[in-house]
């Protein structure tokens, strides 16, 4: 059962393409985001973080599969407006590897003494 975990993770990860968004309302969720971005790709998963950048922005990263063209994709993800605020993309700089991808451990046993 791992090893088919892997090898799958290992081809998902392989035929998806992430995307750094930026520039969105505060209220906007990651649902918003995905019906947004559907029109564009097809996307396989959308992460807003609890956090904000260095300019005090909420970002996102939305993964897409199935891209031929992430120039084009990127560039017409850029023309999107939510409500007054023109969305900002970008490729990811920094793709985490299969290997750096945390697997599901088992649990480990405590010795018991009687």
């Amino acid at each position: 059962m791992t090893s088919s975990f892997r090898s799958n993770m290992d081809h998902a990860c392989a035929i998806a393409r992430s995307i750094f968004v930026t520039n969105f309302p505060d209220s906007t969720s990651s649902k918003d985001l995905w019906k947004l971005c559907q029109s564009y790709g097809t996307v396989a998963d959308v992460y807003i973080p609890n956090r904000r950048s260095k300019a005090g922005k909420r970002f996102a990263f939305v993964r897409f599969i199935k891209v031929d063209n992430v120039d084009r994709l990127v560039g017409n993800l850029c023309t999107l407006w939510i409500g007054r605020m023109h969305l900002h993309a970008n490729v990811v700089r920094f793709e985490c590897t299969p290997s750096q991808v945390p697997r599901p451990s088992q649990p480990v046993r405590k010795a018991t003494h009687t």
